[in-house]
């Protein structure tokens, strides 16, 4: 089971957050998530992070109709399952709905707090970062003291002019 930590990152290592407007993700990166959403048919994503993405397509009704094969799970303790959305309390719960539903790869699309509850149970398997050229504030990733986890690069491509993406593999 791959579980795939994707995010989009500054170049000063900070999480890009999707509700600060002063750092915003160009389109043509936004686009290429998207397209990755829906080759891997799933995402697993904290309820804010999900409510600013479901706000971002326009509504719930919207969101189906552009994603209309994808498995949306919510991480979350205090959230309840509906008929849009799956909600899971654990990483562990999350990769564990997935498989039984088939899959053998997991896409863990943020928030901050999401990424770092999937590293600390040691779940992630790979790590894709969009490295944006920008240096910001932004969420905090591997905030655990106890967290060592080590990757090795997996492939790299330049998906703009000036963005990159790195892909790592744990060791």
């Amino acid at each position: 089971m791959e579980v795939i930590l994707y995010a989009n990152v500054s170049a000063n290592g900070k999480i890009l957050l999707s509700e600060n407007l002063n750092h915003q993700v160009p389109q043509e990166i936004i686009n290429l998530a998207v397209e990755d959403i829906k080759q891997e048919r799933n995402l697993v994503m904290g309820r804010k992070s999900y409510e600013v993405f479901e706000k971002a397509f326009g509504g719930i009704e919207k969101l189906k109709e552009f994603f209309p094969n994808v498995e949306f799970v919510w991480l979350s303790t205090t959230a309840q399952t509906t008929d849009e959305r799956k909600v899971v309390r654990t990483p562990e719960e999350a990769v564990k709905y997935l498989s039984e539903k088939g899959f053998d790869k997991i896409l863990i699309g943020g928030g901050t707090e999401t990424y770092n509850a999937f590293l600390k149970t040691d779940l992630t398997t790979d790590v894709l970062f969009n490295v944006v050229p920008i240096i910001t504030n932004g969420g905090d990733l591997g905030n655990s003291d106890e967290l060592n986890i080590k990757f090795k690069l997996k492939e790299h491509k330049l998906l703009t002019d000036d963005v990159i993406q790195l892909r790592y593999s744990k060791v």
